[in-house]
């Protein structure tokens, strides 16, 4: 059964789309003016229990992004850590992200977080 959009659904998703684009750019400009050394030094010490407001914000845009903007961390058989990235294509093989490899689970989260850090004061 196939079922066609009606230009009312289609409204309504591009306005879904504005919004969620104008909450992102808010989001991002926010980002930037608590972005410090010292919040990346708080998350790379790691006490995930008890983060600041301005680094949970940071970690909640994070993981707020779409699934091919996010990063996550895959053990390797030698003990190893490394970044990869999915494509959003179900079927296709995540990606490695870099051939840098962590010897720690916290380590490569914090490399995935300053991979985060990197998309945003990119844009």
């Amino acid at each position: 059964m196939e079922h066609h959009m009606s230009e009312d659904d289609t409204r309504r998703l591009d306005k879904d789309i504005h919004v969620r684009a104008h909450f992102d750019r808010m989001t991002r400009t926010y980002l930037l003016t608590v972005l410090s050394d010292e919040l990346i030094e708080e998350h790379r010490n790691g006490d995930a229990g008890h983060t600041s407001e301005p680094l949970a914000r940071l970690l909640a845009w994070c993981q707020r992004r779409p699934l091919i903007e996010q990063y996550a961390v895959k053990a390797e058989s030698d003990g190893t850590f490394r970044l990869i990235r999915f494509t959003g294509r179900r079927g296709d093989r995540p990606l490695y992200v870099g051939d840098e490899r962590f010897s720690t689970l916290q380590e490569a989260r914090h490399g995935a977080f300053l991979r985060h850090i990197s998309d945003l004061t990119e844009k």
